[in-house]
């Protein structure tokens, strides 16, 4: 069981030709997975950094094969990870993003890969020929999208932003177009700044009820990789799996290794401001000061939150509750690693690349570990990371912690 590498087309997710990448770092999220009073929710990330060829390594006859290959944004790269028991010789895609910046030297040449979500910052919601086509250069054209749900929503602006531009391809498929829901959204051209792809889907993923998104790389066929965008629907926040995953640190032994527990205390109050300025900006306040009524009461603690391009009250509101609801009691995170390669009895992988992702549920069974009591802690899984071995570091969502 080891990593393969194919280079890609970055719009068709066509596999060009295998490479060998002798050392890289990856990283795969679901949404902000840092234990910290100021965190929104986000959408996940998919990245490599690290990433050194050797020219030799690189297919083609001459220099200039070799470097259009490698071309920056139009090539991409996929990480497969490769078990005895893939239906495909090639593996199991795992990360997929396009090159750059690229640096090349005179024996090597080295870049990162650029998420699909990071290529969307630089595609924006508005429609083709209506930025600058108002009265005396004015954009007064707006798109509105009601009576859908939020990943509907999300689907609608992503497809606009890929199939609704020329160039604008990419191997994503938008599987939520049309979905009804209660939400309703409207993007005025005139506020461009504001309407990148990956703005709107973190503002979507960070409202209450706001689901996880994330673009999931797979072979559509021996040839083609693409991305089928996951998001959660209204009723459940969380992307849906197929099993609960379960993980055991024991004294002496286990599949989940180097385990820390990380704790924090909680937040009562945020003070959150918005669109505007001096006396005529936006604000509103959330809290919750229960924890500081009890016998043993927590001391008062305090933050802000600041979005000034909300210029709606009800929006405002939404967000610094959300950020409330996620800091308003002790929290503690799990933090571990496995092994990809192991094994069990008859041979079969344990917990191969490619079968769970972060946002899935996961069972950690802790037995004697200093500061918590045994039991199973049921929690997400939020980002998983790596280099070319088989150790995969687990960074598990924030949960409340039991000792207060």
């Amino acid at each position: 069981m080891s990593w393969r590498a194919y280079i890609c087309d970055t719009m068709t997710g066509q596999l060009v030709a295998p490479v060998d990448i002798p050392s890289f770092g990856w990283s795969v999220s679901v949404s902000d997975s840092t234990l910290a009073t100021t965190k929104d929710k986000g959408t996940g990330e998919y990245e490599a950094t690290g990433l050194t060829l050797p020219w030799a390594s690189v297919p083609g006859a001459t220099a200039s094969d070799k470097a259009n290959l490698l071309t920056q944004d139009k090539r991409a790269i996929c990480l497969m990870w490769k078990t005895s028991t893939d239906p495909m010789d090639i593996g199991t895609p795992i990360l997929f993003g396009s090159i750059s910046p690229r640096t090349d030297g005179w024996l090597d040449t080295s870049f990162t890969l650029n998420s699909m979500l990071d290529l969307l910052d630089s595609r924006y919601c508005v429609r083709e020929k209506a930025y600058g086509a108002g009265r005396n250069g004015t954009s007064t054209d707006e798109i509105k999208y009601r009576g859908m749900s939020l990943r509907g929503i999300a689907s609608e602006v992503g497809w606009l932003c890929t199939m609704g531009k020329p160039g604008g391809i990419l191997p994503i498929d938008w599987q939520y177009r049309g979905e009804k829901g209660p939400h309703e959204r409207t993007y005025n051209a005139f506020d461009i700044q504001n309407l990148s792809c990956k703005q709107i889907f973190t503002k979507l993923s960070n409202v209450i009820g706001g689901p996880d998104m994330q673009l999931r790389p797979y072979l559509a066929d021996s040839q083609h990789v693409r991305l089928r965008f996951e998001a959660a629907s209204d009723g459940d926040v969380y992307l849906g799996q197929r099993q609960v995953h379960r993980l055991h640190c024991r004294r002496y032994g286990g599949d989940l290794e180097d385990v820390t527990v990380d704790h924090v205390g909680p937040v009562q109050r945020v003070y959150g401001s918005g669109a505007g300025t001096d006396k005529a900006q936006l604000t509103c306040l959330a809290e919750d000061l229960t924890l500081c009524e009890t016998d043993d009461p927590w001391p008062l603690r305090e933050m802000t939150y600041s979005d000034t391009d909300t210029d709606k009250l009800d929006l405002l509101e939404s967000h610094a509750r959300a950020v409330l609801n996620a800091n308003k009691t002790p929290l503690m995170q799990l933090k571990g690693s496995i092994d990809a390669n192991d094994t069990d009895a008859t041979g079969m992988p344990l917990h191969p690349l490619g079968s769970f992702w972060p946002g899935e549920i996961v069972e950690v069974a802790l037995d004697g570990f200093p500061g918590l009591p045994d039991g199973v802690y049921r929690t997400r899984l939020m980002q998983m990371s790596g280099d070319e071995t088989s150790k995969v570091s687990l960074t598990f969502d924030v949960m409340e912690d039991p000792i207060r």
